[in-house]
């Protein structure tokens, strides 16, 4: 069975140029509505089926939280059911808007 791997934003923001990647937002959907990355594919329960027809198995799948903690549950979920490239994005979307204006 896989299990997840931690990457940091830079690291995440490398593999998003790539394909078959996706970047999943696991926050609620008022902080997700406010302000999310573009493109992102915002993944709850109500979506998680949508996201799995979606999205095959040999897809990576980048999981972004508010700080990075909540990810790390839902990336091995994710193992769980079959995907076997999931990260868990450290500092999640604080991070990322701070590393984003970084650039």
């Amino acid at each position: 069975m896989a299990t997840f791997q931690r990457i940091d934003v830079h690291g995440a923001k490398q593999y998003l140029a790539k394909d078959n990647v996706r970047l999943v937002d696991i926050r609620d959907e008022n902080s997700y509505e406010t302000d999310h990355v573009e493109g992102a594919f915002h993944l709850t329960n109500e979506t998680l089926t949508q996201f799995v027809k979606e999205v095959s198995f040999d897809h990576t799948v980048l999981v972004l939280c508010y700080h990075g903690n909540s990810s790390k549950g839902v990336a091995q979920y994710l193992c769980d059911q079959g995907y076997q490239h999931v990260f868990s994005v450290d500092g999640g979307f604080e991070r990322w808007k701070i590393e984003h204006f970084d650039e």
